[in-house]
């Protein structure tokens, strides 16, 4: 297994980066807007899920361990295969996203590209526990508190909960200020 892969990057087409690597060149498959931060001639530190296939090898590589890690879990969930779940990757923040299967956000997992309404019920039934389990709930709290006090809010300007509920799911935001900003504009729509 080749988990991690240090290099000069020598090519960029789209999400797919190589990395020369001691005179050999390594094709990574990288989530979408990595290619933003990564430029021709950059050193590079990729931590790297390898895929062995029938008829490929395929390397897929991400800056952050903790994309690495939810990268595995999703293969794990039956129907999410490596293009669904670096998808997945390319549209979310790790530790919102672990958080949001752990509070059953399913507003919040649908607004991610290639995730269905299904997809999101079967990615809560099967990685909650695992996640409770592997990673501290400290962060859960803490957004769960934040989504809270966003439903709050919009309560007391007037909407109901079923609708503030279904706005904050839907935002992508870590502070409550932002959350209710992006649940504003949602329910203005």
């Amino acid at each position: 297994m080749i988990s991690m892969i240090k290099g000069e990057v020598v090519q960029v087409c789209g999400s797919d980066i190589t990395v020369m690597v001691s005179g050999v060149g390594y094709l990574v498959h990288v989530p979408a807007g990595v290619d933003l931060d990564i430029a021709l001639g950059d050193q590079v530190t990729l931590h790297t899920h390898l895929i062995a296939r029938e008829d490929a090898l395929n390397l897929y590589g991400f800056t952050d361990p903790r994309q690495k890690e939810i990268f595995s879990l999703l293969l794990s969930v039956s129907g999410v295969g490596p293009k669904t779940a670096m998808s997945i990757i390319s549209g979310m923040e790790p530790n919102r996203f672990l958080d949001e299967v752990v509070c059953e956000n399913i507003g919040y997992l649908c607004s991610l590209p290639g995730i269905g309404k299904k997809s999101a019920q079967r990615i809560v039934l099967e990685l909650k526990e695992r996640i409770v389990k592997k990673y501290s709930t400290m962060g859960t709290k803490r957004h769960r508190d934040g989504a809270e006090d966003a439903v709050a809010a919009l309560m007391a300007l007037g909407y109901a909960e079923s609708q503030a509920r279904r706005a904050v799911g839907s935002v992508k935001a870590e502070s409550v200020e932002d959350i209710i900003r992006g649940a504003l504009k949602e329910l203005i729509r």
